[in-house]
């Protein structure tokens, strides 16, 4: 909340697995562009950890530096450093400083069905208010991610004082996966103008048809698998439970059996491993190859 505006610039995030503690130091020292704080992270700090694992950087690390910058921080930078465990080592010489001058916080995964609370309260400390139907969407465009969710909810902030549905739907994109989902169950269903559709959209987001592809051939595995468990004779619920995914997808798969058979399935699978390697080979373009592949689709 210290920060106006979440951009690369004022949000520096680093690996405490990878990156020297005199690295972090030397960018909380510089000053923020384009705006007067910057917050610096420093995720999985394992020298705060009570049994330090060995890191090839140990041998490098420069506590007294952290230390020094500790005592006297740059009051235009927000350090943040985290620890995945629960419990930190207070009686290092690090662990004192943090313990008598920092803010310390035990965070928490939000409960999902305190998700709609979370993103009202977060928009009402902004002065704006938001839509019942637009909290719906966009807790479900965020996937319970604090991170993304908060990335999206700047750009929303940008726009104007009162969210609406189509404010959401308009500027924050759907998570991949679910347009991956939608883009198989088009192209299974026949519905080619819709596919291409969401291909387009896809790429206004600069969504790489790579991952596409990736996601695609996830999609008619997952289609393969519930044929092969249906002709073993496992029931709706029996291969629900056994891929542990919702019931309504497999149900899209085993509808899919009246038009596609085990060939058909392995074919589209063959054509989506030929196209990434002709992508990643520089034969095609990438974004001319992924819809020529959609525009000959045969359902």
């Amino acid at each position: 909340e210290n920060l106006p505006i979440v951009d690369e610039f004022s949000l520096v995030k680093f690996n405490g697995r990878e990156t020297l503690v005199q690295e972090v130091v030397n960018e909380c020292q510089l000053m923020p562009l384009g705006s007067d704080k910057k917050m610096v992270v420093l995720e999985d700090c394992y020298f705060l950890q009570p049994s330090k694992a060995k890191e090839k950087i140990e041998k490098d690390q420069n506590y007294d530096v952290l230390e020094n910058y500790l005592k006297r921080p740059n009051e235009s930078s927000d350090l943040v450093l985290t620890v995945t465990n629960k419990a930190f080592n207070t009686k290092s010489s690090i662990g004192k400083i943090l313990k008598q001058g920092a803010n310390i916080y035990e965070l928490t995964d939000i409960d999902k069905f305190a998700w709609p609370e979370y993103v009202r309260r977060y928009f009402a400390k902004h002065n704006v208010t938001i839509d019942n139907k637009a909290v719906d969407e966009l807790v479900k465009r965020s996937q319970n991610d604090a991170g993304r969710f908060v990335s999206e909810a700047q750009k929303l902030l940008l726009a104007q004082n009162h969210i609406t549905y189509d404010l959401v739907v308009a500027l924050v994109s759907r998570p991949l996966e679910e347009d991956a989902f939608a883009l198989s169950n088009a192209l299974m269903k026949g519905r080619m103008e819709e596919a291409i559709s969401i291909f387009r959209d896809l790429k206004t987001f600069s969504e790489e048809p790579v991952m596409l592809i990736s996601l695609l051939a996830r999609h008619f595995r997952l289609y393969l698998k519930v044929l092969y468990l249906s002709k073993q004779g496992l029931s709706l619920s029996e291969i629900t439970k056994q891929l542990g995914i919702h019931e309504y997808r497999v149900k899209l798969a085993l509808e899919s059996q009246r038009h596609f058979n085990e060939a058909r399935l392995l074919n589209i699978l063959d054509q989506l491993y030929m196209l990434d390697f002709q992508i990643k080979s520089g034969q095609v373009d990438r974004f001319y190859g992924f819809e020529l592949f959609l525009l000959n689709f045969k359902p």
